[in-house]
């Protein structure tokens, strides 16, 4: 193992909480903690309130690659197998190259294609946990937690179960590459390899030059997208959420009146049919107008690399109803 001279860790952390997703691999989410650390110092939190350490005297611990601790779950080496519930991060684990390691997947991961070809561990609401503890991976990486009786079973046979939540915030996206290169590749290789694969994708995000004015997302169950959700942190990069003083996700019904946005962008679960009828969308002159873009609603439910697509899809014309 190689050791680090020592260094001063400043680690500023924001709250992670969870997401409720509408369909693909991760279903549902429950608040966690998400930490991480590097031998004797103090966790560096991702989820939490803001926190600073540092520590620069001569007692300060010589840090090395590992062990770090990701949401409370000590991973003391590199782990050689894993077994990934959740289709997200699946994903990113293929785009920063750790996908050799795999072993098995969720029974919603399907993409890329080539993960198909690995053996289904199930759900993590039900994972197939006597298929899990005869493959014995090293890790079982989820972003939704499975049940604490299945954690603990795994965790006696020395199955380290580690629960990534999906994100609010650009922020917490970049955490997420974080923490999965870190889980692979430790604290210097792993957490540079993070921040390089997630800085690409903010890059592209924030440097387009598309504009849409004031919109409003309206996902599956003609819910609107609130300040807090993942959905505003993504879209607000390219103009303004007319919900923006809502939080969560609102029942159209429930906006105010006085919202009239440029633009009413759509989940591809809906149809136009079921915004023009409704009678709040359908009084909105955008809608009238037919300033209605329509999204795959995977990029926020399954976050990954392939946000970056939804540049191309927002930047096609607005359909008429």
């Amino acid at each position: 193992m190689r050791i680090r001279k020592r260094i001063i860790i400043t680690a500023v952390c924001t709250m992670v909480m969870s997401l409720s997703v509408l369909s693909g691999c991760d279903k549902e989410n429950t608040p966690e903690t998400t930490s991480t650390a590097v031998n004797t110092l103090s966790p560096i939190e991702i989820n939490g309130e803001v926190l600073t350490i540092s520590d620069s005297s001569a007692e300060a611990a010589e840090l090395s690659d590992y062990p770090i601790i990701i949401n409370n779950t000590v991973i003391a080496e590199k782990p050689e197998t894993a077994i990934c519930l959740s289709s997200s991060l699946t994903e990113i684990i293929y785009e920063l190259g750790y996908d050799s390691r795999l072993i098995g997947r969720g029974s919603y991961c399907e993409y890329p294609e080539a993960i198909k070809s690995l053996p289904d561990f199930g759900r993590p609401s039900a994972p197939d946990l006597e298929a899990v503890k005869k493959a014995s991976p090293d890790v079982l990486i989820t972003a939704t937690a499975i049940p604490n009786i299945d954690s603990v079973a795994l965790s006696d046979l020395g199955i380290k179960v580690v629960h990534i939540p999906a994100p609010h915030s650009m922020e917490e996206f970049g955490r997420i590459y974080k923490a999965v290169g870190m889980i692979f590749d430790g604290l210097f290789e792993g957490e540079e390899k993070g921040n390089k694969a997630f800085s690409y994708i903010r890059a592209t995000l924030e440097t387009s030059t598309l504009s849409l004015g004031n919109f409003i997302y309206v996902t599956e169950g003609l819910l609107v997208a609130g300040s807090d959700t993942f959905e505003n942190a993504v879209l607000s990069l390219f103009g303004t959420n007319a919900a923006g003083n809502t939080s969560g996700y609102s029942a159209v019904k429930d906006i105010s009146p006085d919202i009239q946005p440029d633009v009413v962008i759509i989940s591809n679960s809906l149809s136009s049919g079921e915004v023009t009828s409704d009678s709040t969308l359908g009084s909105l002159s955008a809608v009238k107008s037919g300033n209605i873009l329509r999204i795959d609603n995977s990029y926020f439910e399954n976050p990954s690399g392939q946000i970056v697509k939804i540049i191309k899809e927002l930047s096609e014309t607005g359909e008429t109803p």
